[in-house]
């Protein structure tokens, strides 16, 4: 199946290279200042940054490697916009979809180290590739990390409910017990949504490895979008999304969340974790900023001080809680020590 997934993924990248790009990414611009003012207390690193290079001086690009309104989409545009107005400057975000984020990232690979490309994704979908070996790339050492920005601990796993309007794709589940007791009984018989490569992947092999169950794993596609339709639609049984893309259908009774992926419980998020089910189930994706290799370490450390900025930022947390997410800043020395580190915990949990 990796072999299959890596060859399309092959195919693809050279369908973008030769039309010079995705065939209909959606594009849209942070609104940039009129002008650009110093706040009165600047960071110090800020500071000495700035008189290191005079980035930006024109539009940067920024990819997301999903489609617009979801997750990253929205952390992404809520953390440009800001920059934007800091900078003074317009930071065009496209979103450039297909392969389960691999598409974009080898784009943005391929592109000059000039500061002016920018790769916006989550570790959820990156780790996860490098440590199952699906990317022919690393995240970790492909990039020149620069920050990460937010993180979101809201993965939910969710059914069809037996009392909902799609009750007739319900296999009746009401809670995670009930789940696991019919999964124990019935080997392969619950079909999970799953994208090879990313955060559904490796969640749902660690629940079956510690609940001692098989689910038929089923991959229906990588949007969000496409894998709600297939949970609603009856293709599957079980998906796990971010709770802000399932709260509708969870208060409207449609769907049933069997627990979130969190060392505890979130805030505005009234569903047990998997922890406290007795599973030890935790999925936390980390929101994170990264040009190409080569790119001059000023301007990365420019834009790592106006990531910090904006995510100290109250209104910034505010944006973020509406999808019970949070701000959460790492420089780029962090994250070349824990990204790593975190490759070889998946390694470790996905054999």
């Amino acid at each position: 199946m990796k072999k299959m997934f890596a060859a399309a993924l092959a195919l693809t990248m050279a369908a973008l290279t030769a039309c010079g790009g995705s065939s209909a990414p959606a594009t849209t611009a942070a609104p940039a200042a009129t002008a650009a003012a110093p706040a009165a207390a600047a960071d110090t690193t800020a500071a000495a940054a700035a008189a290191e290079t005079d980035w930006p001086t024109g539009t940067v690009n920024v990819t997301v490697p999903y489609n617009a309104g979801g997750d990253t989409d929205t952390y992404c545009r809520a953390l440009f916009d800001r920059i934007a107005k800091k900078t003074g400057q317009n930071f065009v975000v496209t979103n450039l979809t297909g392969g389960s984020g691999m598409v974009a990232a080898m784009d943005v690979m391929q592109k000059k180290p000039d500061g002016y490309t920018i790769l916006f994704n989550h570790t959820g979908a990156s780790l996860v590739q490098e440590a199952t070996g699906t990317a022919e790339f690393s995240y970790t050492n492909d990039f020149e990390n620069c920050a990460t920005v937010a993180l979101d601990q809201t993965y939910a796993l969710c059914a069809v409910s037996p009392d909902g309007q799609y009750k007739q794709y319900s296999k009746g589940f009401k809670d995670l017990p009930g789940m696991i007791e019919y999964a124990k009984a019935n080997p392969g018989a619950v079909r999970y949504s799953t994208v090879f490569g990313s955060t559904t992947e490796y969640v749902g092999n660690r629940l079956q490895k510690l609940a001692d169950i098989q689910f038929d794993n089923i991959d229906v596609g990588t949007s969000t979008g496409d894998r709600l339709a297939a949970l609603l639609g009856g293709q599957v049984e079980l998906g796990a999304y971010n709770y802000m893309n399932v709260a509708d259908y969870i208060e409207a009774g449609d769907l049933v969340c069997l627990g979130i992926m969190a060392n505890e419980r979130v805030d505005g998020i009234d569903f047990p974790t998997f922890k406290e089910q007795g599973y030890d189930v935790v999925n936390a994706k980390k929101y994170e900023v990264k040009f190409p290799k080569g790119t001059d370490p000023a301007i990365v450390n420019k834009l790592s001080a106006l990531c910090k900025e904006v995510a100290e930022d109250p209104e910034f947390a505010e944006v973020l809680k509406t999808y019970y997410a949070e701000p959460y800043y790492r420089d780029a020395a962090t994250m070349n020590v824990e990204d790593p580190a975190e490759v070889e915990e998946l390694k470790a949990n996905l054999q």
